[in-house]
C-alpha cells in the first residue's frame, strides 16, 4: 500500500493546461505556414501586363518595319536582378518563334536590353524575327513562356490585339 503513495505525477490540471498549450502552438504553427503569416522568402517574377500586337515576323536582324508584330510586357522583380533568357511564343497557326530583337534592333539574347531590374517593375518590347516568317493574327490566341537567368519563368496566353 505504501508504494501507491509514493508514486508522484503531474497532477490533472497541470497535463490539461500543457496540452491547451501544446494544441495551441501546433495551430499557430500549422496557421502560419498554410496562410503565409510569416511571409515567403521566394520571390519569384510576375507578369504586371502584357500585350501581343499581330503583324508579320521579320526576316532578318534590323530596325522592325511598321507592319511587325511584337509583344510588350511588365514584369514585377521582387528579389535580385536577372536578365530574360528566352521567349517563345507559340499557336496554333504559327511556328514556335524563339528569336526576338529589341527595339534598337539587336538580339534579344546579345543584348543589354533584357535587364531585369532587382526590386522592380521593368518594361519590354520585342519583335519576333527569323526564318519562319509569321503573321501573328489578330484575334487569334497565343502562348508564351518567358525565361530568366536565375531558373524562373514566367508562362501565360494572350489574344493577338
Amino acid at each position: 500500500m505504501n508504494l501507491n503513495r509514493a508514486k508522484k505525477g503531474v497532477t490533472p490540471v497541470i497535463a490539461t493546461i500543457i496540452l491547451i498549450a501544446g494544441t495551441l502552438v501546433l495551430a499557430l504553427v500549422v496557421g502560419a505556414y498554410t496562410f503565409g503569416l510569416f511571409g515567403s522568402n521566394v520571390k519569384t517574377v510576375t507578369l504586371s501586363s502584357a500585350t501581343l500586337y499581330g503583324g508579320t515576323e521579320g526576316a532578318a536582324l534590323g530596325v522592325p518595319a511598321a507592319t511587325s508584330s511584337y509583344i510588350t510586357f511588365s514584369l514585377n522583380n521582387p528579389g535580385t536582378a536577372s536578365t530574360i533568357t528566352g521567349i517563345t511564343l507559340t499557336g496554333s497557326a504559327i511556328t514556335a518563334i524563339t528569336t526576338w530583337e529589341n527595339q534598337g534592333g539587336t538580339d534579344l539574347l546579345l543584348s543589354g536590353n533584357n535587364a531585369l531590374a532587382g526590386g522592380q517593375v521593368s518594361s519590354f518590347t520585342f519583335y519576333p524575327y527569323g526564318n519562319a516568317l509569321n503573321t501573328i493574327t489578330t484575334g487569334q490566341t497565343f502562348n508564351y513562356v518567358i525565361s530568366f537567368a536565375n531558373g524562373q519563368s514566367v508562362s501565360g496566353s494572350l489574344i493577338a490585339q
